[in-house]
């Protein structure tokens, strides 16, 4: 059964729409446990503002983006917009040029979408900052749900953090200013395995 997301997410991220993802192993899978997907951390109520260094996610697109413009190479207000922050800006799991190979060699195109909805407390406080390290982010959703918890994608209510099902795919083509060689943070116990 095609994604019923896929469709608007494809919009809302300016990508291809592929229904024939959705049938890729597994969500809520990784690759160290047998899934063709590799997770990718994105964010739907994170800072925003154009030249705000926090900003990231779907709310900061839809408002610093332009996202009502079509996406186009000779549109150089939006090529500028990008090139600036107003991505995004998601997090991205294993990476092909971290220096530990089970990592680096893990890469996979085919991203399994981990959604996160900042909580009203932390927005409150100031605390949905721009999340840049796979571990970090997983370590926050495991050991502080008051802050951080994931989204279901349909009716935008808070639930439990993990997979929501949504397959993206997204070849790494580039970075922007260094590449990541290492995780920032380690693990802390059962962060690698979220609840849903």
């Amino acid at each position: 059964m095609p994604d019923p997301m896929a469709e608007r997410n494809s919009a809302l991220e300016r990508a291809t729409y592929v229904p024939a993802l959705h049938k890729s192993p597994y969500a809520g899978g990784d690759d160290f446990l047998g899934s063709a997907r590799e997770r990718l951390f994105g964010f739907v109520n994170g800072q925003t503002g154009r030249g705000n260094a926090q900003a990231q996610g779907l709310v900061h697109i839809a408002k610093d983006g332009l996202l009502q413009r079509d996406a186009s190479a000779k549109d150089d207000e939006l090529i500028g917009a990008l090139r600036h922050g107003g991505d995004v800006l998601n997090v991205f799991g294993d990476f092909p040029t971290l220096s530990d190979p089970r990592h680096s060699n893990a890469y996979s195109p085919i991203w399994d979408a981990q959604l996160g909805l900042w909580t009203p407390k932390a927005v409150k406080a100031g605390l949905n900052k721009r999340q840049i390290d796979e571990n970090r982010v997983l370590n926050l959703a495991a050991t502080r749900p008051d802050l951080l918890t994931g989204v279901n994608p349909i009716t935008g209510k808070p639930e439990l953090f993990g997979s929501t099902g949504v397959t993206i795919n997204c070849a790494v083509i580039g970075f922007t200013k260094q590449a990541p060689r290492m995780a920032l943070a380690p693990n802390v116990p059962g962060s690698q395995f979220p609840p849903r």
